[in-house]
């Protein structure tokens, strides 16, 4: 069996990983506790997803409308649906969501998946987690357009649109929160460590460990230091991201990665997890306060889990099935 063709066990546990990560950042944030690490979750996800998008598409030769069109189906949908719930949730209780401004314009670019300025003047949707779909978007916009080109050119051209789009932002400032930014480069080392899997040129079991437990540590080193990234996230939180990502499939690749079930299945529910967990969170800090940091936080991590798997369960999965039942 091809590389690209094999399930990866050990994406699907870092997709969990990663989102557990952010909804910890989060219920910290209520609780004011400094877990700012927690957010690199994202950079995981960003490498996660170059990794997965050279995969499923290697020796498929899709055309950019069907890929565009899977993207769309896999990604929007429930976006929609948990942005529509809060705009809903918005109108209907102004009261409870001080911080939401359902305004036309807002609400109908955070839906297309359009980088704007809200109206606190934030680079940030109506569902705030959904800002790292934008860089998502865009991505997915450069990988379709770079599969008209032959195998062989395809990476070359992906690599130097994406090396463009993160360093435009240093040339014209006004665009670097505007998605000109190297945070494209953590989705062009995912596509790179893919690329390196489909060749079975990943190290073997043994630096695969020595990979993953490095990044792992730089992470909790970063933590530990309280450094602000800032404008150097993409390096600063991508290098662990990407060390951690390829460490778990070298170990994969090499037969050495542990078959974790339930981990499996938050993996599988990540996506659902990651789009609900704020608002699963931020309704149980308004029921019962955060005040008590040490029942408030592990109380909040369980809730976004059930809030996500709920989600994923009854919603998200049947929602999907029909989508691409249609679709075939």
């Amino acid at each position: 069996m091809d590389a690209t063709d094999r399930p990866w066990v050990s994406i699907q546990h870092l997709r969990a990983m990663a989102a557990l990560s952010v909804a910890l950042f989060h219920a910290c944030q209520w609780a004011r506790i400094d877990f700012s690490i927690g957010a690199a979750g994202v950079d995981l996800f960003f490498v996660i997803s170059g990794f997965v998008m050279w995969t499923v598409t290697a020796g498929r030769n899709p055309t950019p409308l069907a890929f565009l069109r899977r993207r769309v189906i896999r990604v929007a949908p429930l976006y929609w649906l948990v942005t529509l719930a809060l705009v809903a949730g918005a109108l209907i209780f102004p009261q409870r969501f001080p911080e939401v401004e359902p305004r036309a314009d807002h609400v109908l670019l955070s839906l297309a998946f359009i980088q704007h300025m809200n109206p606190d003047g934030q680079p940030f949707p109506i569902l705030p987690p959904g800002w790292t779909l934008n860089y998502e978007a865009v991505f997915y916009l450069v990988f379709a357009s770079c599969l008209i080109l032959p195998v062989r050119r395809r990476i070359a051209a992906l690599t130097l649109a994406l090396v463009v789009l993160s360093t435009a932002g240093f040339a014209w400032p006004p665009g670097y929160v505007m998605l000109l930014n190297p945070m494209f480069l953590q989705f062009l080392a995912g596509v790179w460590l893919a690329r390196l899997a489909q060749k079975q040129m990943l190290p073997e079991r043994a630096i695969g460990w020595l990979l993953l437990g490095l990044g792992l540590a730089l992470f909790v080193l970063l933590w530990l230091s309280a450094i602000d990234p800032d404008l150097w996230r993409p390096m600063i939180w991508g290098l662990p991201a990407v060390l951690v990502v390829a460490g778990a499939v070298s170990v994969e690749a090499d037969g050495g990665w542990p078959a974790w079930r339930w981990l499996g299945l938050l993996g599988d529910a990540s996506y659902s997890i990651y789009l609900t967990h704020t608002l699963t969170i931020g309704a149980l800090a308004m029921t019962i306060g955060a005040w008590n940091p040490p029942v408030f936080v592990p109380l909040a991590l369980a809730v976004a889990i059930v809030g996500g798997l709920a989600t994923y369960l009854w919603i998200e999965r049947p929602m999907l099935a029909r989508l691409r039942q249609r679709l075939a």
